[in-house]
């Protein structure tokens, strides 16, 4: 039996808080000793960075970043990684030259390393989308976003690469106990304090950017409300268009059926709004939001446009797990809202299917064992 504990490096952006679950449980293993080398921050760019909570596990490194990383470089200390790792993980972003130059390298020279990459990125153009898959071709393993992915990736020729989904998840065990928390009395007391008792609530959670496209849901919300009067949609996030749209919602007379929540991390914060609401909403590419919300048993209605999604939305299936709408469709969008909201079996049976496929198939603990699996795939061959 083989006890040699294997050791891994990870090079990356950022650690992002949505990744705590994912980098809990995997500097806790015993098996593996893993380090990450980052930056601190991403410029220009709303993220939270957790590195700090990992000091013992984190390399800080100097960069040069252009227009929120449209090009970047990592000053990464080559010689350290090569001797000092029996596994080297390099994220697959074309526009960070310095993970394309090292990670060639790596390959070329037949180094024990994992291209940590995805098939298709929504909002990318073809020719980086293609810059990328064409790189990616060179590593003998490749971990993926999803299951279907690799499948994507076998029907465009990769047949020479071990390829690995991770089937990306949030901490479902976090959000397990902050629903514990809430219990029944406590969400009902909540809802009380916060005048939301009398209203049923759509959510949506996410950046207040153009690419989240919330006009449209503004737009859509005169037609759900002549249908359910008293419909409140709650977002969550902030943004440089929070001012823009609170002006189209006063416009249309609409400030009584919405309301900006603000930022909100804390997943013991966020349980109250997810429990509370019917719907989860997003009317344009999405990506962690759709697991995010099938944890706590919402079903989603975004659009049907698959390539112009994330990875994540793999785990949608329709009918089971939510609704599409006809993309660009504001009418057709108000439609499947209010279908919705109309048809509490459906909502109901999706409820419990989101649940389940979330414990089962997209979690942090799935992305873990993964992880490790292709590490020492990688490692023995």
């Amino acid at each position: 039996m083989n006890d040699k504990i294997l050791k891994i490096a990870i090079i990356t952006n950022v650690i992002p808080s949505y990744r705590e679950g994912f980098y809990d449980r995997l500097f806790s293993r015993k098996d593996v000793l893993v380090k990450v080398y980052c930056q601190d921050k991403i410029p220009g760019m709303n993220l939270k960075s957790i590195h700090n909570k990992y000091s013992s596990n984190v390399k800080l490194l100097k960069f040069i970043s252009i227009k929120r990383e449209k090009l970047a470089w990592q000053f990464i200390p080559w010689s350290e990684i090569l001797n000092g790792y029996d596994v080297i993980f390099i994220m697959g972003n074309p526009r960070a030259l310095s993970n394309v130059l090292f990670g060639s390298f790596l390959s070329l020279f037949r180094k024990k390393v994992v291209l940590w990459t995805r098939a298709h990125s929504f909002g990318s153009n073809a020719l980086i989308e293609n810059i990328r898959l064409f790189w990616s071709r060179i590593f003998d393993f490749l971990f993926l976003y999803t299951d279907a992915e690799v499948d994507y990736l076998r029907r465009k020729g990769f047949t020479k690469n071990y390829m690995l989904g991770m089937n990306i998840g949030l901490d479902q065990k976090n959000i397990d106990a902050a629903m514990l928390i809430w219990n029944e009395k406590r969400l009902h007391e909540w809802r009380i304090t916060n005048n939301l008792e009398s209203h049923t609530l759509l959510l949506s959670c996410a950046r207040l950017e153009p690419k989240n496209k919330f006009q449209q849901v503004i737009k859509a919300l005169p037609a759900i409300v002549d249908r359910v009067p008293n419909v409140l949609w709650c977002v969550i996030g902030s943004g440089t268009e929070q001012t823009g749209l609170a002006s189209m919602i006063n416009a249309a007379g609409l400030a009584n059926h919405v309301r900006f929540v603000g930022e909100l991390y804390n997943e013991e914060e966020l349980a109250p709004w997810f429990l509370s609401s019917e719907i989860f909403v997003h009317p344009a590419a999405i990506g962690l939001s759709i697991i995010h919300s099938f944890g706590y048993g919402l079903p989603v209605v975004t659009h049907g446009n698959s390539k112009l999604h994330g990875p994540e939305y793999a785990a949608f299936e329709p009918e089971f797990t939510g609704r599409n709408f006809r993309e660009g469709d504001i009418q057709n969008l108000a439609e499947t809202v209010v279908g919705l909201l109309e048809d509490n079996e459906a909502r109901s049976n999706m409820k419990r299917y989101v649940l389940r496929i979330e414990r089962e198939k997209y979690n942090v603990d799935i992305m873990v064992e993964r992880f490790v699996q292709i590490a020492k795939m990688a490692s023995n061959a």
